[in-house]
């Protein structure tokens, strides 16, 4: 099963990344609120977290002293595996590094987010295989 969450202040404005799903043909019905998708990270296999930083940063549960400590996050370092595309390690707009682009279970796939997602369903579809 695929859902999609979308955190509520992500993208550039207010339903940003809901125009973008649309514009990929992503049925409505498949996008899920942050509160919903949250409990059930801990069963999901592999969460793929595209462009977002300061909104699945774990420092926001685990660190006091965080900027982001107490913002609510998609708690996509739960999951037993992530692939985070993004295009360096940078920080986002708070200005701290993201624990979850250090863990162990996440694997960062650098680049262009639309070229790595094309690649990636190459590869799962079987016609990117050698």
């Amino acid at each position: 099963t695929v859902k999609f969450a979308i955190h509520p202040v992500a993208g550039r404005m207010p339903g940003h990344m809901n125009v973008l799903l649309a514009e990929a043909n992503i049925p409505y019905t498949d996008l899920v609120e942050m509160d919903e998708i949250n409990p059930e990270m801990p069963q999901c296999d592999v969460a793929l977290v595209v462009g977002a930083n300061d909104v699945v940063n774990p420092a926001a549960r685990t660190d006091k002293s965080s900027p982001i400590f107490g913002m609510p996050i998609i708690d996509a370092d739960k999951a037993r595996t992530v692939f985070a595309i993004k295009r360096s390690k940078n920080p986002g707009f708070a200005g701290i590094d993201n624990e979850l682009y250090f863990s162990d279970r996440t694997w960062m796939l650098f680049g262009d987010a639309k070229n790595v997602v094309g690649e990636l369903v190459k590869q799962l579809s079987g016609s990117g295989m050698h």
